[in-house]
This record gives C-alpha cells, sequence and structure tokens, in this order.
C-alpha cells in the first residue's frame, strides 16, 4: 500500500478545529477590550472560524461543540474589533457571545421576552464544562479532531503525540456495527486477534496489550474465567471512542505489557436533548436492541444527564453454543459552579453464556506429530451444558475545579466488581479425552482514585504546559476450584468418538467434589509528571516520569504462589515535535512499561521488574481542516532484565536465572483516518513486524486493515451510505518439532449499506466475510498435548433499523 500524497494547503488548515479545545480562565479584566487589529479569516466551519479568530486577536474562548456542530461562517476580513469580528461570525447562527476581558463564552440567543411579561429570567451561562473534549459522536467522522490524553496525560491533538495513536470513532463503530470490544478490535488498524477456543486476546507489535477505560487501568490476572470473560464481550453502546496508544505506556499505565494500551472512553451527558433506538436481527439468531437518551434535566441546562442500554441474544456458528447480555449505563453531569464540574455514572451488565469450551480449541496433531482429521468450522469442543452466569457493576465519577489562571484540578474515582456464582464446563482435551471443570465463587474487582493537576506556565516569553498528579489502584480477585489434579476421562470409557463432538458429552456429578481458594491480588501507588515545553516556534519538547510501588500477591494450592514487592519503579518518557509546516510534524520519542517477576538468581535474589521500552521515529499529518490525519512510523521495542536460565540453583533449590536484555521487535506502519473528499470516510493501515523470539511466527508479519464508506449527498441516491472493510495478514504457524500448523496469508471482506429514509429514520445491512473465507483465526502449541487450532467466524448477515427523535 504506497503511502498518500496530499497536497499542502494554507496555514488555516493546520490551525483550525473543528472540534474546539476548550479553554478556561479567570482574568482580572472587568471592560471588554476595544483594540482593533487586522483580522483575516476565510468562510469555514463556525467552529474553526471561532477558534482560529481566539488565536488571532487572543482570545481566550469558551463554547462546547455542541453550539456549532454543523454551522458555518462567513469570511471575515479587515481592522476589527474583537466585538465586530465575533458579530459578524455569528450573524444568522443563532449563537451570541459574551465577551469581558480576553474572555469570550459563547451561547445560544435568548429568545425576546414579551412586554407584558411581569419579570424576565436573568440569562444563565453554564460555563463548567469538561475538560476532555475530544468526543467523536455525532462528528461523522473517522478520525478525531479534539484532544487526546492517552499518551501522556497532556491535551494533544494526535499530530502533536509523539507515538503511534489509532482512534476508532463512534462513526466507525456504528457503520460496521462493532458492537463488542473484540468486534472492535477486530478492525483497529495495528491490533491483532488471537483466538484459543472461547478466549480472545489482542496483541499488537507482536504482544499482549493493556486495557483502560476513562484512563484508569483495568487489571486482569488469573485464567480464562478472570480474563477472556472480562471485557472482550463487553458491549460498547455506552462508549464514545476508543483510543488505542501503541507501543509501552509506564507514565500513564505504570505496569502492564509494551504492545498498546487500549483506552475506552465513555459517552457524556449532552447539553441538548437526543435520543435513538436500534435493533438488529443477524444470522445464528442474533437479535440485539439498543436505547441512548441524553439532554438537559433542568431549564438551566446546569445538570445533565443520560442512559444507554442494550439487550442482546445470540446464537453461534458453533453446534451448541451461545449468550446473552444485557448493559445499562447511566451517567450524571452538574455544573456545580461556573467554575466545577461533577460527573457520576454507574454501569451494570449481565451476562449468560452456554455451550462454552473454555479455552481448548481443536486438536489437529498429536504431540508426536500424527494428525487429527480437520472438524468442520462449526465444530465445538465443549458442552452444551457448560456455561455461566456473569454480572458486573462499575461505579465511575469526576470532579473537575478550573483554577485561577488556566489550571485545573481532577478528582477521578472508579469501583468495578464482577461476579460469577458458577462455571461448569466439559469439553474434548485432544482426540482422546475428555475434561471436566466447575469453578465456583468468582469474584474479580477493580478500583482506583486518582488526582492530577495540570496548567500553563510562562518561561522565557513562551507558554508552557505542566502536569502532575499521583493515585492508587487495586486488583483482587478470587476463585474457588477442585482441589484435585487434572483428571482425563478416555473417550473410549463414555462409548463416543472425537468427530461427535462436545454437544454429545454426559454432564458428570460433581456433588462429591471438594474446593480450595485461590486469590490473586495487585496493588499500585504511584506519582508523576509530565511537561511540554515550547522550546521554539517549530520545537516541542515533552518529558515526563512516573514513580511506581507495586505489590502482588497470588496464592493458588496446585499452580503458584507469588508475594511480589518493588518500592520504587520509575518509568520515564520523552519526545520531540518539529514542525516542517503548519500541516506535518517530525517526531521521535522513548516510552517505557514494567512488569514484576518471581524469578531469583544463584544467590537468592529476585531479578529487577522486566522493562519494555519503545523507541519510535515519524511524521504526522493533518489535513483538510484537521478532518483527515495521517502518520508513518518506525518503531523499535526491546526488553530489560529478562531472566534467562543460569543452570545454576537458588539457595532453596530452585532453578536460577540472570537478567538479560532480550527479546527485540522492529516494524514500520503507515496510517489514514478521516475524510478523503465530503462525504468519504476512510481508516486505514499497513503494518510490519519482526521480532527476535522464536514464538514471532505467530503473529503476521505484515497486516492490513482497511475500512470506507461514501454517503450520497445529490442525485437519486441521496441518502445512501455504502461501504466495505478489508482485513489481511500474512502467514503464521506454530510447531512442536514434531509437527507444523501454519495458516497462509488471508484477507476478509465485509460490506455495509445504510439508507436514511427521512430526517429519522435509517435501516441498514451488513455482510462480515462476504466471501466465506475460510480461516484459522488462533493456533496453540500445547507442548504436552500437540498442536490445535481455531476457527474464524463464517459469512454473516445483519439487518437493523434506527430511529433519531
Amino acid at each position: 500500500m504506497p503511502h498518500p500524497r496530499f497536497r499542502l494547503g494554507p496555514i488555516a488548515l493546520a490551525t483550525a478545529l473543528t472540534l474546539l479545545p476548550l479553554s478556561f480562565a479567570t482574568p482580572a479584566f472587568s471592560q471588554e477590550p476595544s483594540a482593533a487589529a487586522s483580522i483575516s479569516l476565510p468562510a469555514q466551519p463556525l467552529g474553526t472560524a471561532l477558534n482560529e479568530l481566539a488565536r488571532q486577536a487572543r482570545l481566550q474562548l469558551m463554547v462546547h461543540p455542541d453550539l456549532v456542530a454543523g454551522k458555518h461562517a462567513p469570511a471575515v476580513s479587515g481592522t476589527l474589533t474583537p466585538r465586530q469580528a465575533l458579530d459578524q461570525l455569528l450573524a444568522g447562527s443563532g449563537l451570541t457571545a459574551d465577551l469581558k476581558g480576553a474572555e469570550v463564552i459563547i451561547r445560544r440567543t435568548p429568545p425576546p421576552v414579551s412586554s407584558n411579561s411581569e419579570a424576565s429570567l436573568p440569562t444563565v451561562t453554564v460555563r463548567a464544562q469538561a475538560l476532555h473534549d475530544g468526543s467523536t459522536e455525532g462528528t461523522g467522522s473517522y478520525t478525531q479532531t479534539g484532544p487526546s490524553r492517552t499518551a501522556t496525560g497532556l491535551a494533544l491533538s494526535l499530530r502533536e503525540t509523539p507515538q503511534s495513536v489509532t482512534v476508532m470513532t463512534r462513526q466507525r463503530m456504528d457503520d460496521f456495527k462493532l458492537d463488542t470490544l473484540t468486534d472492535v478490535m477486530e478492525q483497529t488498524p495495528g491490533i491483532g486477534i488471537y483466538r484459543q477456543g472461547d478466549a480472545t486476546d489482542y496483541q499488537a507489535r507482536g504482544t499482549d496489550v493493556n486495557l483502560q477505560t476513562d484512563g484508569l487501568n483495568q487489571i486482569r490476572s488469573g485464567w480464562y474465567y478472570l480474563t477472556s470473560t472480562l471485557y472482550s464481550l463487553d458491549d460498547m453502546a455506552e462508549i464514545d471512542r476508543i483510543e488505542v496508544l501503541k507501543g509501552s505506556s509506564g507514565l500513564i499505565a505504570g505496569k502492564g505489557n509494551y504492545g498498546a494500551t487500549v483506552n475506552m472512553i465513555r459517552k457524556r451527558p449532552t447539553h441538548e436533548f437526543q435520543a435513538s433506538v436500534r435493533a438488529d436481527a443477524g444470522s445464528w439468531n442474533t437479535y440485539r436492541a439498543q436505547a441512548d437518551v441524553s439532554g438537559p434535566l433542568n431549564a438551566a441546562g446546569t445538570v445533565r444527564g443520560r442512559l444507554v442500554a442494550s439487550a442482546s441474544d445470540a446464537g453461534s456458528f458453533r453446534d451448541n453454543q451461545g449468550s446473552s447480555g444485557k448493559m445499562l449505563y447511566g451517567a450524571l453531569e452538574a455544573d456545580l459552579s461556573p467554575s466545577t464540574l461533577l460527573n457520576v455514572g454507574v454501569t451494570y451488565r449481565q451476562r449468560d453464556a452456554y455451550g462454552i469450551g473454555t479455552t481448548q480449541p481443536i486438536q489437529r496433531y498429536t504431540k508426536a506429530g500424527a494428525e487429527v482429521p480437520w472438524m468442520p468450522r462449526s465444530f465445538n469442543t465443549g458442552a452444551e451444558w457448560g456455561g455461566y452466569d456473569q454480572n458486573s457493576v462499575s461505579v465511575f465519577g469526576s470532579l473537575e475545579q478550573r483554577l485561577a489562571n488556566d489550571w485545573s484540578a481532577t478528582l477521578k474515582f472508579s469501583h468495578e466488581q464482577v461476579t460469577m456464582d458458577d462455571m461448569f464446563a466439559g469439553y474434548f482435551y485432544d482426540q482422546d479425552r475428555v475434561n471436566y471443570g466447575r469453578w465456583k465463587n468468582m469474584k474479580s474487582g477493580n478500583w482506583t482514585v486518582a488526582m492530577d493537576v495540570k496548567g500553563p506556565v510562562n518561561l522565557m516569553g513562551r507558554t508552557h504546559q505542566l502536569l502532575a498528579g499521583a493515585g492508587i489502584s487495586r486488583f483482587h480477585s478470587s476463585v474457588q476450584l477442585p482441589l484435585r489434579s487434572l483428571t482425563l476421562v478416555p473417550l473410549a470409557d463414555l462409548g463416543m468418538s472425537f468427530a461427535q463432538g462436545g454437544g454429545s458429552l454426559p454432564k458428570p456429578d460433581t456433588s462429591d467434589w471438594e474446593f480450595g481458594d485461590n486469590t490473586f491480588s495487585q496493588k499500585q501507588r504511584y506519582v508523576y509528571a509530565a511537561g511540554l515545553f515550547r522550546v521554539a516556534d517549530p520545537l516541542q519538547v515533552i518529558a515526563g516520569l512516573r514513580v511506581t510501588r507495586f505489590d502482588e500477591r497470588d496464592i493458588t494450592p496446585y499452580w503458584w504462589n507469588y508475594d511480589m514487592k518493588e518500592n520504587a519503579v520509575f518509568t520515564p518518557y520523552a519526545g520531540l515535535i518539529y514542525e516542517v509546516h503548519p500541516n506535518v510534524s517530525l517526531y521521535a520519542s522513548y516510552a517505557s512499561i514494567f512488569q514484576p517477576q518471581t524469578s531469583q538468581d544463584e544467590q537468592g535474589r529476585t531479578l529487577d521488574p522486566e522493562q519494555g521500552n519503545t523507541y519510535e521515529i515519524g511524521a504526522k499529518g493533518e489535513f483538510f481542516d484537521k478532518r483527515l490525519n495521517a502518520s508513518i512510523s518506525h518503531f523499535w521495542m526491546q526488553t530489560k532484565n529478562t531472566a534467562e536460565e543460569t543452570g545454576g540453583l537458588t539457595p532453596g533449590g530452585s532453578t536460577a536465572y540472570r537478567a538479560v536484555s532480550a527479546a527485540t521487535r522492529r516494524g514500520w506502519e503507515l496510517e489514514l483516518s478521516g475524510e478523503l473528499a465530503r462525504g468519504w470516510q476512510m481508516q486505514g493501515s499497513l503494518v510490519q513486524q519482526n521480532s527476535s523470539l522464536n514464538s514471532a511466527s505467530n503473529y503476521p508479519k505484515y497486516q492490513m486493515k482497511l475500512g470506507s464508506t461514501y454517503r450520497f449527498s445529490r442525485g437519486p441516491l441521496t441518502g445512501l451510505t455504502v461501504g466495505a472493510a478489508a482485513r489481511w495478514q500474512g502467514k503464521t504457524s506454530v510447531t512442536n518439532g514434531a509437527a507444523t500448523l501454519a495458516q497462509s496469508g488471508y484477507a476478509v471482506f465485509d460490506l455495509m449499506a445504510r439508507y436514511q429514509v427521512n430526517k429519522n429514520l435509517s435501516l441498514s445491512l451488513n455482510v462480515n466475510n462476504l466471501l466465506d473465507k475460510q480461516y484459522m483465526s488462533g493456533m496453540t502449541n500445547f507442548s504436552a498435548v500437540g498442536l490445535f487450532y481455531t476457527w474464524g467466524a463464517p459469512r454473516s448477515v445483519n439487518v437493523g433499523m434506527r430511529y433519531d427523535f
């Protein structure tokens, strides 16, 4: 895929924003400025024009994106006062400007008051706005125009962020009906999906990813029932966008993997009323319904609420397998004062699953390399009676306080509790044996409290941004497991054959099983600081450091017992951004992250945490009034303090290790997202990665993803949107020495169409895996048993309707 070429537009294309970043201050001025200045603004979107005027006239602008969405401003030029320029820009828009000192507040023009009214209510100006303003809902775009904080905590545009960041917007998810987190990740540039039976994992740049919600870590630990049953199947109806930071993220995550960090950002209540309902039906008796209502709850608009609900009932392409789920999300925002914003919310999820085979895929080769016949895509290793009922409740909120001189402080909290009373499963362990499992009283909880302060400082004639914060997060999970070793029952004893599938397995009597407690816990306490320093007009420097105190304690009767502590782990961050053109920047960055480890050296000392370091250089551009983002990057990743056997023993008699610099990964990425022409949205990437690991063949060397839609706005096809998505990856394989299981390169194509019947009603059609490509979505080497595979989903069709009020 060749790198696209662009014709660079005027400087205004680089400085305008479609969604305005909000700036707040408490200036000392009391009089409206009257000094005239030379103003030159072309005809353009109103939000862009206001932001450019604020820059030219040195104004501090406060406006909510909902007020200016879809509005355009005329060309304004000449020697004008700020008031004159604002009046010309807002003429006919239904908006007005309050101008006090250098502060501008944009609001709706109040209705005229009748002359016979006994009294007129004073105009209420809502000034407490959320600090994020990177929302994508309602933009219709495949790129993010507002700021992102996922990489550093600082509010940076994608072009200003010196790492690769991919954003899956609300429009992208809606167009292709990406309703679960796994659906989204499957079409996210640079993310690979690895399936092992019913378990799903995500990888980037050849290693695992971290998960966050609203910037707060979602820790997973333990086995299948405490990992792949969490998050991967969650409904995304409450999510505005998903920001994916590639590479290490120790500055904002502390402990974790260095492949990527996936940050799910929730929708917020809106200042204007909006509501929609949606219903879908598809292959394998799949049904889903969704409702979303949001808006002000009082006349002044100082209290706003949002309620999102979804319900689904789905079969599967696998025999005797299915699930159902419900989700309810509620959020409230309240302007406690003109400078104080409170946000609180709760999400409840419930999911039932049956016919599960847990992490057990289908056997292809034995340990000795003997072939096992291929099974059809509908083959299910799991018994129909196997399954679970999962419930989760998340409570979250934030308090945002504007301070003097454009500074602000934010306190955030989140608490999540997930429970499953009982999970029961029977499944084929291999072609000759059956295994049964039962797990009881499963609980998993994450909670976090974090606070940060940020704002500008003036130094040497330039304005810089500083950020400092601290927090504490805890994770705890527990499960009761059978107090017995693995029991494998020969299929011959059950009078069965492998080809019959798991649906034929009889349900065993487990009344005499005894269970023991297993617990997993982690705690992080941390402080961090970061700064954006404008060294020169074209050059910006970002520097940051996080110091983390980490504790982990795992107790499992049959498997392991860990007690790890790290008092001070440093994860530094550094980045350079050089603007070579108002539309294009070059960048370089260094980022790190850590993973504690239990390995000991020959003196019995525990090795230092393993570090994952990412180095990246590249170029980023934003074009067409920031409606299109493009990037090219080269990355190099290396681990340090990786445990390697010494051949000796610890004082306790265990295998001894030493710390070495180990695995390296290199590669490059090309990415494009946004509007190529009016009505034409596109998002795509081409990724190449190399690794020094022996397991490198598990991951494709090349990967391409592309999604695009076109909306007809004139002629007989007006109201029709059509689109396609493609996913291609190169060859992958696993081997155990006796045999090799390989998946050649393959491509999967999806189609979508939507027709806007009127301003309220739309009808849609989606076809996934259009050509019904048969491929393996995961291959596994169980060294003690053999090589296994998991089939990808065959062709499916979905039809739906949506009604907007």
